[in-house]
């Protein structure tokens, strides 16, 4: 019997490989959006794009980790964000507690970088007019606003 239920996971975890298997990679262009250094030390702030190419997953919420994971490499997030899911057909970005608790810890200029940085990456990847972002399911608060509303292109 031990020796049949042994098989019999094993044939488990073989079909579980094939099932997964490696996921296909295409690669592509991706616009990053980073914060400006320059235009906040002149007072203002704004982005700049760096353009990389790199062999990117085809679905969606791994597409949309991978950036993410990459604004956190750049600096442009702070250590420890990810992307919980990420649905293209309703635009729907849930981000973790990490992101959350990091926008509600800076100020007005912060907030609008980190967003600006996450909003703009994901539109300009995914081709969206807009995105709600939210984190682990709950409506993103910081002391400066509410976003219960899709998020657009934060201009320079």
């Amino acid at each position: 019997m031990k020796k049949l239920l042994i098989f019999a996971l094993a044939i488990i975890f073989v079909l579980g490989l094939f099932a997964c298997g490696k996921q296909e990679l295409a690669l592509t262009t991706v616009t990053f959006y980073l914060p400006d250094y320059a235009a906040i030390d002149a007072g203002g702030y704004g982005f700049v794009t760096k353009d990389l190419e790199m062999h990117m997953p085809k679905l969606a919420s791994p597409q949309a980790m991978q950036l993410v994971s990459h604004l956190v490499f750049a600096g442009a997030l702070p250590e420890g964000c990810a992307v919980l899911s990420f649905h293209e057909q309703e635009a729907a970005l849930d981000m973790n507690a990490t992101f959350a608790q990091a926008l509600s810890r800076t100020g007005t200029l912060g907030e609008t970088l980190l967003l600006g940085c996450l909003v703009n990456t994901m539109l300009a990847f995914f081709g969206l007019n807009s995105v709600t972002v939210t984190a682990q399911g709950e409506v993103l608060q910081t002391g400066h606003e509410v976003y219960d509303y899709p998020l657009m292109f934060y201009g320079n």
